[in-house]
């Protein structure tokens, strides 16, 4: 490549949007950090970049732009907001009461390998709850994370929850070394029992143990699996506690009226080194990956000598845009429902051309010569 056209190319990861394009991210983003506001979080702007080891988890290490400073320290661009935020609240913030209640707003950088579609720039939304009962901060961000979706303008989306702690507890009972630990944990999350299997033939993990961990690859869907996972992890009291955890969070929320909106996946082990409770993903239909997801991370201030509950998410700013920009056009494709006025009750047309929209569909009043 010549050095001029290098001048007038970005280099492949990064992202520049122009007029209409900046505008209707500009509005995502404003719906969406309404909500944070109207739960009262408050904004915080963490720096674009810190020391190095801020980032030491296995899973951001590797991803990490790192480099070294004019003063010989080891330095990083954020990859996440999780890690630089904990640093904050046990140091600047350490006077404040609990909990605390910080949103951000702003761009990641992480290395990806190039491939389709990955960006090694990322904008991300969210938030996190730090300090006070867990539980409550459960619920409390699982809500603020639907209202969101629905604020931005999603139609249709469920939020997918697990608990880290039915893997781990069941792990840690069959005794496996971290290697053994880590081949195991990927063939769960990609659903693979023969694999699993094939893991699990090599270890000297009791049999009903073994047969638990295999069944995480299949509980999965609406939230009657908990009844399922009941008897599957019976073997373990320690996984049943972090399934009770769960299943506490599930009915709050149901009682809430969110109980729609949620669905159960106890094979869902990947993430951040630091979860150590409830994890959840958000998904669309029509996306095949997830628009955001966040989950609980007691242990990661007491890295700075502050531990305490926490819990957060993020949603992405630019897969959210894919995923609007594809409801649009599925909208507009469709075929207006007519909706007669002159036949009947004005009231009862009004009311009936309501309920489709809230439905999605596109609806017209048809009035005299109108058809």
């Amino acid at each position: 490549m010549n050095g001029a056209h290098t001048l007038v190319q970005i280099p492949p990861g990064v992202q520049c949007f122009v007029g209409e394009e900046a505008r209707r991210r500009r509005e995502i983003e404003d719906r969406v950090l309404s909500v944070f506001l109207g739960w009262d979080y408050e904004e915080i702007i963490p720096p674009l970049f810190d020391y190095a080891d801020v980032f030491s988890e296995p899973s951001l290490r590797s991803r990490t732009y790192s480099f070294l400073g004019r003063d010989g320290s080891v330095l990083a661009l954020r990859p996440d907001f999780t890690s630089l935020l904990a640093k904050i609240a046990a140091g600047r913030l350490a006077g404040r009461g609990l909990p605390m209640r910080l949103y951000y707003s702003g761009e990641v950088l992480r290395y990806e390998p190039p491939r389709a579609g990955r960006q090694s720039e990322l904008y991300q939304m969210g938030l996190e709850r730090l300090g006070g009962e867990g539980r409550t901060g459960e619920v409390e961000v699982l809500a603020i994370a639907a209202e969101s979706l629905e604020a931005a303008g999603v139609s249709d989306f469920v939020l997918t929850l697990g608990h880290v702690g039915v893997f781990s507890r069941l792990v840690a009972a069959c005794g496996l070394d971290a290697a053994t630990e880590g081949a195991l944990r990927d063939r769960v999350e990609a659903k693979d029992g023969d694999g699993a299997a094939e893991v699990l033939a090599r270890s000297a993990a009791r049999p009903e143990l073994r047969e638990a961990i295999l069944r995480l690859t299949e509980l999965a869907g609406s939230t009657s699996v908990l009844d399922d996972a009941r008897r599957v992890l019976a073997p373990s009291e320690e996984a049943l506690g972090a399934l009770s955890e769960l299943a506490d969070t599930v009915r709050a929320l149901e009682a809430a009226g969110l109980g729609n909106r949620l669905a159960i996946d106890l094979g869902e082990v990947r993430g951040l080194d630091y979860y150590t409770g409830l994890v959840f993903r958000v998904y669309a239909p029509g996306l095949g990956f997830e628009v955001g997801g966040g989950g609980r991370y007691d242990g990661l201030l007491g890295r700075y000598g502050r531990p305490m509950a926490a819990v957060g998410f993020m949603l992405g700013l630019d897969r959210l845009d894919v995923l609007l920009a594809r409801q649009l056009a599925e909208i507009t494709k469709r075929r207006a429902i007519p909706v007669d006025v002159t036949g009947g009750s004005l009231a009862e047309a009004l009311t009936l051309a309501r309920r489709r929209r809230t439905e999605g569909e596109r609806v017209r009043f048809l009035e005299g010569g109108d058809r």
